[in-house]
C-alpha cells in the first residue's frame, strides 16, 4: 500500500494532541509521532494511505493551532472545478447600480 507522510507544525497548547487525534479519527492513520519543543511548538508526523492524504491534509490545515503542513511525496496537482466569477442574474431582473 502506498502511503503519504504528513508533517504538521503546531502552536502547542492544552489539548492540541487530543484535537489532532479527533481530527484524524475518520482516516486510516498508519502511525503518528508527536513531539513538542520550546517555545510552545509541536510537530506531528502522520503516515496515512495515499488515498486519505488530500482529505487529511485539508483537515489538518483547518486546525486553529496549525502553523504549517507538508506532504511527502507531494500530491499530484488537481484541477479545481470551474467556478464562475459572477452569478448569472435571474430572468427578468435588472442590474443594480
Amino acid at each position: 500500500m502506498e502511503h503519504a507522510r504528513l508533517t504538521a507544525t503546531f502552536h502547542a497548547g492544552g489539548g492540541t494532541l487530543a484535537r489532532l487525534a479527533a481530527t484524524l479519527t475518520h482516516h486510516q492513520v498508519l502511525d503518528i509521532v508527536y513531539t513538542t519543543s520550546p517555545p510552545d511548538r509541536a510537530t506531528a508526523v502522520i503516515r496515512v494511505p495515499r488515498s486519505d492524504a488530500p482529505r487529511a491534509l485539508e483537515k489538518l490545515r483547518r486546525l486553529v493551532e496549525t502553523l504549517d503542513v507538508t506532504v511527502d511525496p507531494p500530491l499530484p496537482a488537481t484541477t479545481a472545478p470551474h467556478v464562475p466569477a459572477t452569478r448569472p442574474r435571474a430572468v427578468g431582473t435588472t442590474a443594480r447600480v
